[in-house]
């Protein structure tokens, strides 16, 4: 008969028997100890950045600038840092005023170069001359920025369903994107992809009306050489940005350009440069759908000699997939050896 009680079979050594609990725990005390340590993380990160917010708010207002909101609150714990602001109003030193009913910033806890807005429900910009523009934001539409040491390295914006009031006209859109990205290899130049689903206008051209107030699905995709010397050369103003080129040079890589406005359906593609007050290079232009733009035209009694001979030189030329094809040489605009246009510049 075996003895029971000294059978090693029935009863493990004590030491033995921690060892396994230890390893059964092991774990948890494990986990435990990464949330605790998270958590200090994220608790040290938000005071660094609402102590972050407070130095911005304050240089800003030392530059001139308003700074104003109702309520400041940061979030978010444990996957993400929320800063959420109510009746948000900024206005930098001489420049046009946003007030809005929510700001929404949002970060990572692991990213710090990327961060998320949104402005959900009615915003209102007064321009410099102290004209009101309205837009009404649904929740889902949002911009971001993300950069590196170097510098910005993307700006997007996407407006899911969004409705404004410009100048005193009305616009809405869908599925509309902006993303903006500095060269790759250039930084001074500037990549610009913009599209839309839908996008509706207060009122129709008054020089087209037959396009219509509607445009369908359109694209945008642009490489702007030397953008940013010409920007800066501009003063930022858009209309002096054109003269800037001519005094700096740069070029303009028009990768994809498609636009769907009513019964027109056109496409574009080019390359262009502009270098000591001329531009050269070539584009090319067609159209889809010929017959819709016959139609529309013929409905709005436009259906002259001219257009008829437009429609018919491009309708030729975008047969399989191909384009009319624009040549410029010293700012002259020319279809094979006849001069169509003029560009402005210097030399003409």
């Amino acid at each position: 008969m075996s003895n029971y009680w000294n059978d090693p079979g029935l009863v493990e050594p004590l030491a033995k028997r921690r060892r396994s609990r230890f390893w059964l725990y092991f774990p948890f005390v494990l986990f435990i100890l990464g949330v605790l340590v998270y958590s200090a993380y994220w608790i040290y990160a938000r005071a660094e950045i609402e102590r972050g917010v407070d130095e911005w708010v304050a240089a800003e207002r030392a530059d001139g600038a308003i700074v104003d909101f109702s309520s400041r609150e940061i979030g978010g714990y444990p996957f993400r840092f929320e800063l959420e602001v109510t009746d948000p109003v900024y206005q930098p030193a001489r420049m046009a005023k946003w007030e809005g009913e929510t700001l929404q910033v949002v970060m990572q806890p692991w990213n710090w170069h990327h961060i998320i807005g949104r402005a959900p429900g009615h915003s209102v910009v007064t321009d410099r001359l102290g004209i009101r523009h309205s837009f009404d934001i649904d929740r889902k539409s949002a911009g971001s920025l993300s950069w590196t040491a170097d510098g910005i390295r993307r700006a997007a914006i996407d407006l899911h369903d969004v409705s404004a009031l410009i100048d005193g006209q009305a616009y809405t859109t869908k599925g509309f994107s902006l993303n903006l990205a500095p060269g790759k290899d250039a930084p001074d130049d500037l990549l610009v992809a913009l599209q839309w689903d839908a996008l509706t206008l207060d009122a129709a051209p008054a020089e087209a009306p037959w396009l219509g107030t509607d445009l369908q699905a359109s694209r945008l995709i642009v490489e702007i050489h030397n953008f940013y010397p010409a920007w800066v050369r501009s003063g930022g103003d858009p209309e002096r940005l054109y003269e800037a080129f001519m005094d700096t040079g740069g070029g303009i890589d028009l990768g994809q350009a498609l636009l769907g406005w009513g019964p027109l359906k056109f496409g574009a593609k080019g390359n262009l440069t502009a270098e000591n007050g001329k531009v050269n290079g070539s584009f090319g232009v067609r159209i889809d759908d010929p017959e819709d733009l016959k139609a529309a035209l013929k409905s709005a009694g436009r259906w002259r000699l001219q257009e008829q001979a437009t429609v018919a030189t491009l309708e030729t030329a975008s047969k399989d997939g191909g384009f009319l094809t624009f040549t410029v040489k010293d700012n002259k605009v020319m279809i094979g050896t006849v001069m169509v246009a003029a560009l402005p510049g210097t030399g003409l």
